[in-house]
């Protein structure tokens, strides 16, 4: 498995110098999602698990690692772990297993 799977790479488009890497995930990223306010970035990973973090900071912190949420998925399966946020940015939804949904407040 590439080590490009497990790193996500945030590159400031305003200034490509500004790189911060996300390294806590143990299996591959399927979806990558912001929060409204861009201050919180989801990470769906293959093992079912969406790790949140704050990324407030020079450094993103890991605020939150959520197991159960959402099923765990091969990388090449077309199915979505994707998390949606709500517009105010409070809560988040994402498919589940049962293929219903799931919602987390903040």
């Amino acid at each position: 498995m590439p080590d490009s799977e497990l790193v996500v790479k945030i590159v400031n488009v305003e200034d490509m110098t500004r790189v911060r890497y996300l390294r806590e995930q143990i299996k591959p990223v399927k979806h990558l999602s912001f929060d409204p306010s861009g201050r919180l970035l989801t990470v769906s990973c293959t093992d079912g698990v969406i790790y949140v973090y704050n990324l407030e900071d020079e450094e993103p912190k890991l605020v939150r690692k959520l197991d159960g949420i959402i099923r765990a998925l091969e990388s090449e399966d077309l199915a979505s772990s994707v998390v949606a946020w709500h517009p105010d940015g409070r809560a988040f939804i994402a498919p589940n297993a049962t293929r219903g949904e799931s919602s987390l407040s903040e």
